[in-house]
């Protein structure tokens, strides 16, 4: 979902900092049943080691690429709506094919990668509200046009009249932001787009937020209507409208993904060659003209779906697969991956993970008891982070502590985000109700007997004999989801805090339970655990937990976050952004959850340089690099 809203993009699995390749290049040494019980509870920032590139590169060949269960794409169009959007949408599918106009990671670390951007970095004049953007020579589309200006254009004309038909077909989207922002995006020559922008903004943000989300589109080949249509002038708002409508309609139909021509235009590594609506198997083929800096080696990608983690892992270990995350409940066997000829290695990704609140659900006035601070505090206080890592049953030690929007490495982050404001503390998350005007019933139900909206009342809204309610919906696979959840509601159960769980599948979950994508739907759900959100680079919350932003899931809304992230987005002081993260580590728009570590094993016969490798924690792929040995 958004991932990325302000650039969010849902993850299914915890998003943490990426460090630099120095430092993930040591790892942990022991990663083996014990080792994964012991040594990194108290969080370690790195799981295994990064092999060296080894052995002689051959073209050809194909990676058998494991699909996370119930996480296939479902959209092509590189303007993904809010209900379809996910890393593995638009990193792992879309990327492949599409390259956005700036690249990020560079590594394992969290900024624009130069090499693999189509544009030079920008150039911000007239006190910031003036950006010029280069794009480099020789790229160009598979069928042999140029990747130029006026397809940068192009995009942005998409996405304004996306925005007009709903403003949920880009989750990318917050009011008031791109391209609300731009007083005009001109092509000034064939490799130079100026953007003349409404008021400044810090360049950093604009950069790393506004314009990794810019992906240039082949205007010559998709300004259409229709298949067979003429070629369209995209300024003309009706035009983009229909050729957007055309595009769209196209991109929900799996059925047609691998056969439509309209997908064959790339300018990316790879191409679709096979998608199938049933399973939801699909495979790449080397784009033979593709020309970015490396020539893909490897001819073929097979993306493989699972029902499960385990059906997944088995395949794994049995060596069918080439490469495949592993799961928290299957660290203990490494060793046994190791001794199948996998290397192992992970890190956490560049975002944050979490029990999702909706301060939308009015059912049983769940809007009004989320909506009371103190409230939130004592539901921070039921979960115990250091005990989750530890769990053989959760984390199994590969996890850090976390607890806000930007880890401690991040270099606007304060160090204290990696220190619990609200550590594990039952009897403190009592004594907050109690001083609040709950009547505790352990095992039993907690009811409200001070109504009111003073200091030492239940909260305005509440009233006398209200009780703690939630239901709580969490990703089916992994079961890690499960075994979280399960623990959290046990705890509040003790303190007579009645929340009930169930599974639902991530696509469900974030096509359903998200306040902008589903607002009809904002009375079916008190809380969702499926994962967390990936960020990119500059760590404000725009878009996603602002009080209009469109990536914001659980509607939370609160005027101090609102004036901190502005002055995150318009100013350029670090210290503003940092001020955000530390008042969000504090205010609680969700329940903060460890990051776990993103484990991928492959194969010792595949290699490339150890840097692409780095960056698989963040579910960012660069295949176009690997190659056979």
């Amino acid at each position: 979902m958004n991932g990325v809203r302000a650039r969010r993009a849902l993850a299914a699995a915890v998003l943490v900092t990426l460090l630099p390749l120095s430092a993930c290049s040591g790892g942990t040494g022991d990663t083996g049943d014990q080792g994964a019980a012991a040594g990194r509870t108290q969080g370690s920032q790195t799981f295994g080691e990064l092999p060296p590139e080894s052995g002689t590169p051959k073209d050809g060949g194909a990676v058998d690429i494991a699909q996370q269960p119930g996480a296939g794409p479902y959209y092509v169009l590189p303007i993904v709506p809010g209900a379809f959007n996910s890393t593995y949408v638009t990193y792992q599918f879309q990327r492949l094919m599409y390259r956005p106009l700036y690249w990020f990671p560079e590594g394992a670390s969290p900024k624009v990668n130069p090499q693999l951007s189509l544009a030079e970095l920008p150039e911000f004049s007239d006190e910031n509200k003036t950006v010029t953007i280069k794009l480099k020579p020789g790229y160009t589309w598979s069928d042999g046009n140029p990747v130029e200006a006026g397809d940068v254009v192009f995009f942005v004309n998409l996405v304004k009249a996306a925005l007009r038909k709903n403003a949920a077909n880009w989750a990318g989207y917050t009011p008031g932001q791109f391209p609300d922002n731009l007083d005009s995006v001109t092509a000034t020559d064939a490799s130079t787009v100026t953007i003349k922008l409404k008021e400044a903004y810090n360049p950093e943000w604009f950069t790393t937020d506004q314009l990794t989300s810019v992906v240039p589109l082949p205007a010559k080949q998709w300004a259409r209507a229709s298949a067979d249509g003429p070629i369209l002038d995209h300024a003309d708002p009706e035009n983009a409208e229909a050729i957007y409508t055309y595009l769209d309609k196209a991109s929900r139909d799996p059925a047609t993904f691998a056969s439509n021509p309209l997908w064959q235009t790339v300018n990316g590594p790879y191409r679709l060659s096979a998608f199938d609506v049933t399973t939801n198997f699909y495979a790449m083929t080397a784009n033979e003209k593709y020309t970015g800096p490396q020539k893909p080696r490897i001819q073929t990608l097979n993306f493989r779906p699972f029902t499960s983690e385990t059906a997944k892992f088995n395949q794994l270990l049995s060596g069918n697969l080439t490469m495949a995350t592993v799961d928290q409940a299957h660290v203990g066997q490494v060793r046994a991956l190791k001794a199948a000829g996998y290397h192992v290695y992970g890190a956490p990704r560049l975002g944050f993970n979490f029990i999702m609140l909706n301060f939308k659900d009015t059912t049983d006035n769940v809007d009004k008891i989320l909506g009371q601070l103190y409230v939130r505090q004592a539901l921070q206080h039921l979960i115990d982070q250091p005990g989750y890592i530890a769990s053989k049953g959760m984390y199994n030690g590969a996890a850090a502590e976390s607890y806000g929007t930007a880890p401690a490495t991040s270099p606007y982050a304060s160090p204290d985000v990696a220190t619990a404001p609200y550590p594990y503390d039952p009897a403190a998350a009592r004594k907050l109700l109690e001083e609040h005007g709950w009547k505790v019933v352990p095992n039993g139900a907690t009811t409200c007997e001070r109504p009111g909206s003073g200091p030492t009342e239940c909260g305005e809204g509440i009233p006398r004999g209200q009780t703690i309610r939630f239901n709580l919906f969490y990703r089916s696979e992994p079961q890690l989801h499960s075994a979280v959840s399960t623990a959290f509601a046990s705890e509040a159960r003790k303190l007579g805090i009645s929340i009930s769980v169930a599974p639902k599948t991530f696509s469900f979950l974030i096509q359903n339970y998200n306040v902008p994508a589903a607002p009809d739907k904002a009375g079916e759900w008190a809380m969702s655990t499926w994962g967390g959100f990936s960020i990119t680079p500059y760590p404000t919350m725009t878009g996603t937990f602002d009080s209009e932003g469109s990536g914001n899931v659980g509607a939370y809304s609160d005027a101090k976050t609102d004036e901190l992230i502005r002055a995150s987005v318009h100013g350029d002081d670090r210290d503003a952004v940092k001020a955000e993260i530390e008042h969000l580590r504090t205010n609680l728009p969700v329940l903060w959850l460890p990051n776990a570590h993103t484990i991928w094993a492959w194969k010792d016969t595949l290699s490339g340089p150890q840097e692409t490798f780095a960056a698989l924690p963040t579910t960012v792929l660069t295949p176009e690099y690997w190659y056979l040995k």
